[in-house]
């Protein structure tokens, strides 16, 4: 399996969740992360290499997560209606030679725990989703993790937001408050610096704030 075939199968699983189609999305994001695991253990490789070296070539090409997730299409939905629910809801596509400019385990990762969220949402009275979205919620922590540019303001908003959605999901109405309220920061952030591309694609997070007010537990 080589970085190519890595990256071939995210963009199958990014391909999936643009149709809806979130468990097969899941299998094909699982498919990525276990191959690229092999590539990492065949050609002797950390995370912190592969880090490493996305870092030291960023600095020469300027790559980011953000870059490839702000040519993803603004016009796709993410605001939810039934619930009043903002989630960024869009795969994050790697292009095809991408593998030595960023760090892609934290997007395959990302597109994972995206998978296992919407999956739930789209079964929302099953007993399962519960615990499905505990596991996209320390999926998305991880993904957080990997990732160590500073540039990638989009990424962790996506990812800080979306948790907060599953924190209320779950009942933590205290954590989905202290990540929302951290996302306030970053959106005047986006305000300040004049980001209206970075705007166009939170819009909508708003209405989560409205909602994690009127779910709260009264005092």
């Amino acid at each position: 399996m080589t970085p190519t075939q890595v990256i071939a199968l995210n963009n199958c699983a990014v391909a999936l969740i643009k149709q809806q189609h979130y468990h097969d999305a899941i299998v094909a994001a699982a498919s990525a992360l276990k191959q690229y695991r092999e590539f990492q253990r065949a050609h002797h490789q950390t995370e912190e290499v592969q880090q490493q070296r996305a870092t030291t070539t960023n600095c020469h090409e300027g790559d980011s997560i953000d870059q490839y997730m702000m040519q993803s299409d603004v016009s796709e939905p993410s605001f939810n209606a039934s619930t009043g629910e903002f989630v960024y809801q869009r795969g994050i596509f790697i292009p095809p030679n991408a593998y030595e400019t960023i760090n892609i385990a934290a997007i395959l990762i990302f597109n994972s725990a995206l998978s296992h969220q919407l999956l739930a949402r789209q079964h929302p009275k099953t007993p399962v989703p519960q615990s499905i979205l505990l596991k996209a919620q320390r999926l998305y922590q991880l993904a957080y993790d990997l990732q160590d540019n500073e540039d990638n303001v989009l990424f962790k908003f996506a990812v800080i937001n979306n948790t907060a959605v599953i924190y209320r999901a779950v009942g933590n109405h205290t954590m989905s408050k202290e990540c929302l309220d951290f996302l306030v920061s970053l959106l005047m952030m986006f305000v300040d610096r004049g980001c209206s591309v970075q705007l166009q694609h939170v819009r909508g997070f708003l209405a989560n704030l409205d909602s994690n007010t009127q779910s709260a537990p009264a005092a």
